[in-house]
């Protein structure tokens, strides 16, 4: 596990800084602050408490530069479009007359969702497998994928620790979060198949079109990857967990637009 210096020893660590520092910050924190284990385990995801970690449930002042300067090198303000993307901002509609369409420019994904405040109590977990979701015992597969959820036009962030505030569990669930941003953690020995259905078993909310997370409905449901967003008319149980898919949920006010997110290089 690589180890980060302190930047009041190196003030210009800044420039230094790797490029697997993305990694480090979404994949290699030691933990929630209220799960913090005394020693890491041994694994990928894992790392001493003096590590940088995108974690707990920020406040609203600006990151530090350390953190700034991570993301905005791994971020580009304006990377590439492949081809794939020529319809990036075509919009879809719902039978509400909700036509969203994605922003046409990119941005970063964890500078745009850092900040958003957490509107769920603080999760805790028992270490008992929920809907197929265990323990993590080794994390050799990692991938990551997106859950955005608005209430009236606002983006709701995370609690602090599902998957990762547990009782029973060494480390955390085979699905969890480090942070308020909904970058959701898939990590297990082996490549699985999840869907939405299991990530609210283990969180313990209700998933519907009359009620998701406390939310009242209509809810509706969305996919958003390959530079185009889709709506889901299905069981939303079932949509499947992609790396670096965004499964888009809104409640309330309509939408128009919605960012279209630039994921950190190397996760």
């Amino acid at each position: 596990m690589f180890s980060i210096p302190s930047t009041r020893k190196l003030p210009g660590v800044v420039a230094s800084l790797p490029a697997f520092i993305p990694l480090l910050l979404l994949a290699g924190c030691g933990g929630s602050d209220q799960a913090r284990q005394s020693s890491p385990p041994p694994f990928a995801d894992s790392g001493p408490p003096d590590q940088v970690c995108v974690s707990g449930q920020p406040t609203g002042q600006a990151p530090p530069p350390y953190l700034l300067g991570a993301i905005n090198s791994s971020e580009p303000a304006t990377p590439p479009a492949p081809a794939t993307l020529a319809a990036v901002s075509a919009a879809t509609s719902d039978p509400l007359g909700e036509p969203i369409a994605l922003a046409d420019t990119y941005t970063g994904l964890v500078q745009g969702t850092l900040y958003n405040t957490a509107a769920w109590p603080a999760w805790w977990g028992t270490g008992k497998t929920v809907d197929t979701v265990q323990c993590l015992l080794n994390g050799t597969w990692h991938k990551h994928m997106l859950i955005s959820i608005y209430k009236d036009g606002k983006r709701l962030g995370f609690p602090d620790g599902i998957g990762r505030v547990h009782a029973g569990c060494y480390h955390a669930y085979e699905m969890h979060v480090h942070d308020v941003t909904g970058i959701i953690h898939m990590e297990a020995d082996a490549p699985r198949n999840y869907n939405l259905g299991n990530w609210f078993s283990l969180w313990g909310q209700p998933l519907g079109r009359d009620n998701t997370a406390g939310l009242a409905g209509p809810v509706r449901f969305y996919i958003i990857e390959n530079g185009k967003i889709t709506r889901y008319d299905g069981d939303p149980h079932d949509i499947a967990m992609v790396a670096h898919r965004e499964i888009l949920i809104v409640s309330g006010s309509t939408l128009s637009v919605v960012p279209k997110y630039q994921w950190p290089l190397g996760i």
